[in-house]
């Protein structure tokens, strides 16, 4: 996971060496001469869960995302683009009762869950700008749980399994809506680099007691730019 961030940080700034390289009529690379964008993503966020009984509380949890993402330009100021990612979720419980290990005494710990997706965004774009670009995001996502792990951390550090009718039985998928903005910059003829800043709101309830995911996406990416529209 670091190398790909620290790739998608590098690559755009050795590419940008040569940004003076100009379209076949003379003008720099934009957004505007192509209808498509391919690339890849990743960058970290910061998770939780709504729908918590009023009697416990918890705490965000850091996690990462790193995907491919597609995007098709219908003009130069409305797109649609697509996000394959994996990404982490979860949250921490503090002070929660569980089963000691023998099984019989209980004890305090701070729970910690971890749910991992595969994440599906699609949203339209609103952007304006030309060699630079400012959108703002909307649309839906739909995401399939890939692990599942509830846990605490003993004092020698080992995790320690636990079993807590707040974990319980965790829906396979999941859905809501995904919203923000980001910022664009085309890099020669074909390469772009890309922000977003996007907010996952989960709308369903992915277990019994109601809990629905939240999560903030901080979302780097370098992407190719090809299907050059016909000159009118």
């Amino acid at each position: 996971m670091k190398t790909i961030l620290l790739g998608l940080l590098i690559v755009p700034f050795l590419t940008f060496a040569q940004s003076e390289t100009t379209e076949p009529d003379g003008s720099q690379g934009t957004f505007n001469h192509y209808n498509w964008e391919i690339g890849v993503n990743g960058g970290v966020n910061i998770t939780n869960v709504a729908g918590l009984a009023d009697s416990l509380s918890s705490i965000r949890r850091f996690g990462s995302l790193y995907g491919a993402t597609l995007t098709y330009h219908f003009n130069r100021f409305l797109a649609i683009k697509t996000d394959f990612d994996f990404e982490n979720k979860g949250w921490t419980i503090n002070d929660l009762e569980v089963l000691a290990a023998d099984g019989i005494t209980t004890t305090t710990q701070n729970v910690s869950q971890h749910l991992d997706y595969f994440d599906i965004p699609a949203f339209f774009r609103v952007g304006f700008g030309n060699r630079i670009k400012f959108d703002f995001n909307f649309g839906p996502y739909i995401a399939f749980l890939t692990e599942n792990r509830t846990f605490y951390t003993d004092p020698s550090g080992i995790e320690i399994p636990v079993a807590n009718e707040f974990f319980d039985n965790f829906s396979k998928t999941d859905f809501g809506l995904v919203y923000g903005g980001g910022i664009d910059f085309a890099i020669g003829k074909r390469w772009s680099f890309g922000f977003d800043l996007l907010y996952e709101h989960g709308l369903k309830e992915i277990n019994a007691n109601g809990l629905k995911n939240t999560s903030i996406d901080f979302d780097f990416g370098i992407n190719y730019l090809f299907g050059a529209k016909k000159k009118k």
